[in-house]
């Protein structure tokens, strides 16, 4: 991580702190200062004795910032470095849920990026570099309010899929997603009372299924839902097959041989 520190003058340590803070923007709570040289400068008076000011101290401090070692202040500095780098005009801050919110100029266009690659990369990116996946949870990585936008957008597909499903009697694989993103589908559909939806494949391919459900009263099928799907199928082929054998056209067909 680029270190970020200051060395100015001042009078006192509290001084160098609020100085520090206004110009690296940083609170004051995450600085932290070490002073390099001490000296005294001496006012006016006869000989230095009478008459003159009290000495007053000048320090050289140096101000950086603290060393933290909680994942989402070390995201938010990690983030804030790469941005800086890029050169793009955007600022990360800590936000709740383990999330990282990027906004700024370059933020909506830049960041976010087509179909939400750059952003889904940005995220993938810190919790590479930073995360312990045995001890720290995972970092989202937010920007210009587009998980919402997102999560909206899945539901609405969710539902849809659902109906398509339904309508035909047959599983629909959707795109590849996120982890988070095929959270969003299951949970959308999970009550729903005529699909049922599973993940298949390996990351980053790994997609949603939603598959429509059998008829637990006429089909009793084991096995994952693919099987039941079959069974559904099946049994509904057979049940055509029925009713065109006992149709009228057909008897008469069998009447006149």
């Amino acid at each position: 991580m680029i270190e970020r520190k200051i060395t100015l003058e001042a009078s006192d340590v509290d001084e160098a702190l609020i100085e520090a803070s206004k110009q690296l923007k940083i609170p004051v709570e995450e600085l932290h200062a070490e002073i390099i040289s001490e000296e005294e400068e001496k006012r006016g008076g006869f000989l230095g004795l009478f008459g003159g000011r009290k000495a007053e101290k000048r320090l050289t401090v140096e101000v950086s910032c603290v060393a933290r070692n909680d994942l989402l202040s070390r995201g938010t500095d990690f983030v804030n470095d790469v941005l800086r780098l890029m050169d793009f005009k955007a600022e990360c801050a800590a936000a709740e849920n383990n999330t990282l919110n990027i906004e700024g100029e370059d933020a909506a266009d830049y960041v976010v990026g087509r179909y939400g690659d750059a952003i889904r990369g940005m995220e993938y990116l810190v919790n590479l570099a930073l995360r312990d996946p045995k001890s720290e949870p995972r970092l989202k990585v937010d920007s210009c309010g587009y998980r919402e936008r997102r999560t909206k957008s899945l539901e609405r597909l969710a539902e849809a899929t659902a109906r398509q499903a339904v309508k035909f009697g047959r599983p629909i694989r959707l795109d590849p997603m996120a982890s988070w993103e095929r959270w969003v589908i299951h949970s959308t559909l999970k009550d729903h009372g005529d699909v049922t939806t599973e993940s298949i494949g390996e990351p980053p391919m790994r997609k949603v299924v939603v598959m429509p459900k059998y008829d637990p009263d006429t089909v009793r099928t084991p096995g994952p839902a693919t099987m039941r799907v079959r069974a559904q199928r099946e049994m509904t082929e057979r049940n055509e097959r029925e009713r065109r054998s006992n149709s009228p056209s057909s008897s008469r067909r069998r009447f006149r041989r």
